[in-house]
């Protein structure tokens, strides 16, 4: 095993590590709704409510799902009464989504997971500086990718 590879199963290690505790933490009595959504309902909200008027169609090319996946994600979160389909005010022919009251709170919980957990991760950093540097690099990576 080269040293790159060693890096590689480091990395993997400790993205095992940081994911059970991301789902661990987001099963406490502090997020009751977003603990029985999966990341790609999670995720659906979350577009819903950055984009209004999103179709169908643009969420299953953001996601890179076929029609039937986001189709089974959608009814379970019809069911759970987080969204509405609706008809498009863009365009007649086509759905998009709407969410309800609930689906608004299940948001505002999410967003208030993410704040939480995104706080926890800085703040393991000892120095603005640490924080500032992570940043840096973690913004590379992205962009890079």
């Amino acid at each position: 095993m080269d040293d790159n590879d060693k890096l590689i199963e480091e990395f993997a290690n400790l993205w095992k590590m940081f994911l059970s505790f991301s789902n661990q933490y987001r099963t406490m009595k502090e997020f009751p709704r977003i603990e029985r959504l999966n990341t790609m309902e999670i995720s659906i909200i979350r577009i819903v409510y950055d984009r209004e008027d999103i179709i169908l169609k643009e969420i299953c090319n953001m996601l890179d799902i076929p029609k039937s996946t986001l189709t089974s994600a959608i009814d379970r979160l019809e069911r759970l009464n987080y969204v509405n389909r609706t008809i498009s005010k863009r365009d007649r022919r086509s759905y998009g989504l709407q969410l309800t009251d609930e689906g608004e709170e299940v948001k505002n919980e999410h967003l208030a997971f993410e704040r939480k957990l995104y706080g926890y991760v800085l703040n393991a950093l000892d120095t603005t500086n640490e924080r500032e540097e992570f940043l840096k690099l973690f913004r590379k990576i992205v962009n890079n990718i």
